[in-house]
């Protein structure tokens, strides 16, 4: 226990002053890098400088939500064994980032991408058509991205059970292609609250070709009316939706 404490607390200390140990942290092993990553992901201060120094190919997991990252450190993400990487709020990434990090990790299943307002259609097409085991993805107000990017994961993504895009401008097109594609037998969840553009089409699409859906939400959509709330009741209750959270106009 206490030789533990020992190397936690060193290892605190190298986290907290990481900059200092640049030249040294590539040598590390790579439990120690697990432990300086958790603990500088927390803090927030894994950066574009010494990412590189940090990550090592067998990581699984990194949340880099909290850290002031762009491309740059996107570019130095070469780990084929990454299923999940964290971006919540890192408004920097750009679809050029995002294309590059998809090449080298194509085992991505967890993407989380909310409010990175810079990426667009072509990073997440790229790592749609890269990144084909995807899992779950959450473009929570990507608000660059069109209807092309849930084309391109209903196309290429079949294991695909949970889908954010809700605060983007989307249109039934885009939720026709996602659910009719490849995927549509395994989505479980569909959050795409204040949508604007959405209308009742896009619920009936969702709720006749997702045979598994349990969580629909289509709140705050102004255009969805109480045609979409009549289509749901005789889909809520046991082993049909658990969950579903709509606002009718």
């Amino acid at each position: 226990m206490a030789v533990d404490s020992l190397l936690n607390l060193c290892a605190v200390c190298v986290a907290n002053y990481a900059d200092n140990y640049y030249r040294d942290l590539g040598t590390l092993p790579q439990s120690i890098k697990d432990k300086l990553v958790r603990i500088m992901t927390s803090q927030g201060t894994v950066t574009d400088f010494n990412i590189s120094q940090l990550l090592h190919r067998g990581i699984q997991s990194l949340d880099l939500q909290n850290c002031k990252v762009s491309d740059l450190a996107l570019r130095q993400v070469h780990c084929q064994q990454l299923r999940t990487i964290l971006l919540r709020g890192c408004v920097s990434i750009t679809s050029a980032g995002l294309e590059v990090l998809a090449t080298s990790c194509p085992g991505l299943q967890v993407v989380d991408l909310t409010g990175c307002v810079a990426v667009t259609d072509a990073g997440l097409g790229a790592l749609a058509r890269s990144c084909a085991g995807l899992e779950v993805i959450s473009l929570r107000g990507c608000t660059a991205l069109s209807d092309t990017t849930l084309l391109e994961l209903g196309a290429n993504c079949r294991l695909l059970h949970s889908v954010y895009f809700s605060d983007t401008l989307v249109t039934d097109e885009g939720v026709i292609r996602l659910a009719t594609g490849v995927c549509s037998n395994n989505l479980k969840e569909i959050q795409m609250a204040r949508c604007r553009n959405l209308t009742d089409r896009a619920v009936t699409v969702v709720l006749t070709h997702c045979d598994n859906i349990k969580i629909f939400n289509f709140h705050g959509c102004p255009l969805i009316t109480d045609r979409s709330r009549e289509a749901l009741q005789n889909l809520i209750g046991p082993d049909k939706i658990r969950q579903v959270s709509w606002t009718v106009y």
